[in-house]
């Protein structure tokens, strides 16, 4: 394995890891809009338009009617001034600007390194596949704010759960292609060893529970049961098989998600732990496994703080912080047990 980057393609590897910081505050500035009830307060798509704010009063009292339209107005919000629609107006508005200027940033020097010749062969296929899936992020975030424009006042989870994944998805691919440009090229595909296995069977397991801390996120799940390790001193309350309907109950249900949630977090601790003891002296582990062990205990004990403490903002951001600290120190592992490629 090399640990050199060749002088040439080091402003790639800064474009990339400037990539990597944007779309995790892009993911930070979406928490803080869904916790602060700010994301339906724009109801239209404008991707080119909508970069600009209303100018005057009469453009955003047009805006503010708008908003007065949607269920979330209508069954939540009826109390809001037009002063309260401005605050909520904030982070939606921030968020889909920082998806422009993650577009830009990814865009400009895409096409400056391409002209310059520095983006060849795969390096500039994975370019052409951040760019698609960063539009793609993008247009998920729409169809997610649009299933709370009509019926609901809230968007659908599932549709959060989809928004959420697929930028957590760019982010790995970003950071994949600095790992390949460093070390050399790696299939995702394990080399055939056991902990290049197991590595891969921790990447299911952590992908199934960030999938069901964005089901907790949208049902607001995490406001309820705010007690450690039992939920209101019970293993499984009654109310998380309410409906009588396994699958129901555990992804369309406040009280079923937590308990899955708050329960598969033992499941990754252990697992992520028992992974780096075990496998700490082998290679493409050996590098990584103190800093599997330190992001999932810290993941684990900001879990715990977010529930108990009744999902504060800043603990709900840093606990989504985690879960990238978490992806970033086992995509390591993943590349560095990987079937290697030749460049």
């Amino acid at each position: 394995m090399t640990s050199a980057i060749a002088p040439s393609l080091r402003p790639v590897v800064r474009w990339l890891l400037t990539g990597c910081v944007l779309i995790a505050c892009m993911v930070a500035i979406g928490g803080i809009t869904r916790l602060t009830g700010s994301g339906l307060s724009i109801t239209e798509w404008k991707p080119i338009m909508g970069a600009l704010p209303p100018a005057n009063e009469v453009e955003w009292q047009e805006a503010f009617d708008k908003y007065k339209r949607i269920p979330e107005y209508t069954l939540v919000n009826q109390h809001m001034d037009l002063a309260g629609f401005k605050r909520i107006f904030f982070w939606e508005y921030l968020h889909r600007n920082w998806g422009r200027l993650m577009g830009l940033v990814f865009m400009v020097p895409f096409v400056v390194f391409w002209r310059k010749g520095l983006l060849k062969g795969w390096l500039m296929r994975r370019g052409l596949v951040i760019l698609v899936g960063g539009g793609l992020v993008g247009a998920l975030g729409w169809f997610m704010v649009a299933s709370g424009l009509e019926k609901n006042p809230d968007v659908s989870h599932f549709r959060l759960a989809i928004h959420l994944c697929a930028a957590f998805t760019v982010f790995a691919i970003v950071l994949w292609t600095v790992f390949d440009i460093h070390n050399g090229p790696s299939a995702w595909g394990g080399n055939g060893t056991a902990e290049a296995r197991w590595a891969r069977a921790l990447l299911w397991l952590l992908v199934l529970q960030i999938v069901y801390g964005a089901f907790t996120a949208g049902l607001d799940a995490g406001r309820i049961y705010n007690t450690w390790p039992l939920m209101n001193g019970q293993f499984m309350p009654e109310n998380v098989r309410a409906f009588g309907d396994l699958v129901k109950d555990l992804t369309d249900h406040k009280d079923g998600v937590q308990f899955v949630h708050r329960n598969l977090a033992w499941l990754v601790a252990a697992a992520f732990v028992g992974f780096a003891i075990r496998f700490r002296e082998r290679v493409g582990v050996a590098d990584t496994w103190k800093w599997l062990m330190a992001a999932v205990l810290l993941q684990f004990v900001l879990g715990v703080l977010t529930v108990v403490m009744q999902v504060p903002i800043v603990l709900g951001v840093l606990h989504q912080f985690g879960a990238l600290l978490l992806l970033s120190a086992l995509l390591a592992t993943l590349h560095g047990t990987g079937r290697r490629l030749s460049a």
